[in-house]
């Protein structure tokens, strides 16, 4: 009986001293999941024994209150029980119980789910061994709708921060001030803390003003929002800013009406130019300054003979010898008679009769049988005229 004792005893204390050890695993240490989705902890173990006697419970230590664990919830005796008031509904195994697989779920995660869980699994008569398993809780949320406020004083010339933060972020999230519709996105002077949400603007003026965006971001969304930002100018400033504009503008008029003035006064001048006869040249005035000389010579050439002319007695000339002019055209006929050809119409220069004056009768008949006209010499000179003198004829025939 000893015997059978003793071999009962050997053949009992390894499966009591480690040969049914039970031992749990987990895959993740840590798992991450957006706010409102749904979680799933990871917790199996390994075990020889039957599970009538299995024993689980799941434990959380809240990352809000560090010193207050909770049971979550338990298994035992073939039947489930949730503890955690605040996952009521939301927590449960995620296999039939009783199970190797110690996993659970938890549905429509919130932020105070966060934290660290523990899995804790006993089935015995198994004993020792690692019974336990440590998995994190993070319940990731996007950004709140940041705020974004002024600090400092408005006035030109001043500097002031902007400020920018949200309420909600796991991570941490990241802040970018910039400025709307302006390249670059912020002054050149601007000194912006992205961790803190700050962005400080040094000796602001007219052109600091303007609407700033503030965008939050972290590893799951972004929200931004917007400050409108106006730099208060004195007064003083204004009336300069005005009077420049209003400066300005004068002198923009001035230029242009003087334009407009000089371009009218040089078209003028060049219309009065076109209008004017061309100038004469050198060689025409010389040309009458020796045709009067010479006419002078032959003027004075011809006094002697005048003078004598005007004691011989005048010669009378029958008035019917000649044809009269009657303001119509008088035509000649040839001697033949087959051919009529009208007077010609020309500028007729009566000739000095041995230097003697021309009589009344002569003079006359001149008019008579001649047209007179004037034509000033500009004109002439533009229909290419070249002025000619006309030397005197004596009654012989010869040029004086």
């Amino acid at each position: 009986m000893h015997c059978i004792d003793s071999c009962a005893c050997v053949v009992f204390r390894p499966a009591v001293c480690g040969v049914f050890a039970l031992e749990v695993t987990v895959s993740q240490s840590s798992v991450q999941v957006a706010r409102g989705q749904a979680a799933i902890l990871p917790c199996s173990f390994s075990t020889s024994a039957a599970l009538n006697n299995l024993y689980i419970i799941w434990m959380v230590t809240p990352l809000a209150n560090a010193n207050q664990p909770e049971q979550v919830i338990i298994y035992q005796g073939g039947q489930v029980f949730s503890l955690a008031g605040h996952m009521t509904g939301r927590v449960g195994f995620l296999s039939m119980m009783p199970s190797t697989t110690a996993s659970i779920f938890i549905n429509n995660t919130q932020l105070s789910d966060t934290g660290t869980y523990q899995c804790l699994v006993n089935n015995l008569p198994d004993r020792g061994g690692r019974n336990i398993g440590v998995i994190g809780l993070t319940v990731l949320v996007p950004p709140s709708s940041p705020s974004c406020r002024v600090q400092g004083s408005l006035e030109a010339g001043s500097d002031v921060m902007l400020l920018c933060g949200s309420d909600e972020g796991i991570p941490s999230p990241s802040y970018a001030w910039e400025k709307l519709e302006s390249v670059p996105k912020l002054p050149l002077n601007a000194m912006q803390d992205q961790m803190q949400g700050t962005v400080t603007l040094r000796n602001i003026s007219a052109s600091t003003s303007g609407l700033y965006q503030c965008t939050a971001s972290n590893a799951i969304g972004k929200s931004t929002c917007v400050l409108n930002l106006q730099v208060l100018i004195p007064q003083s400033q204004s009336v300069g800013v005005v009077a420049g504009l209003v400066v300005t503008g004068v002198l923009a008029l001035i230029i242009c009406s003087s334009l407009l003035v000089f371009t009218l006064f040089y078209w003028r001048k060049k219309r009065k130019e076109d209008d004017l006869p061309p100038k004469r040249s050198s060689s025409v005035k010389a040309f009458q300054g020796d045709a009067s000389s010479s006419e002078n010579d032959t003027l004075t050439s011809t006094n002697t003979y005048n003078s004598r002319y005007w004691h011989n007695p005048k010669p009378s000339y029958p008035s019917g010898s000649y044809p009269r002019y009657n303001g119509t055209d008088t035509r000649h006929t040839v001697a033949n008679g087959n051919h009529t050809l009208p007077s010609p119409k020309t500028l007729v220069v009566m000739p000095r009769s041995n230097g003697a004056v021309p009589t009344t009768h002569s003079a006359q008949l001149a008019h008579t049988q001649t047209h007179s006209y004037a034509v000033s010499q500009a004109t002439l000179e533009r229909m290419g005229a070249v002025p000619v003198m006309v030397p005197a004829q004596s009654r012989a025939g010869s040029l004086v």
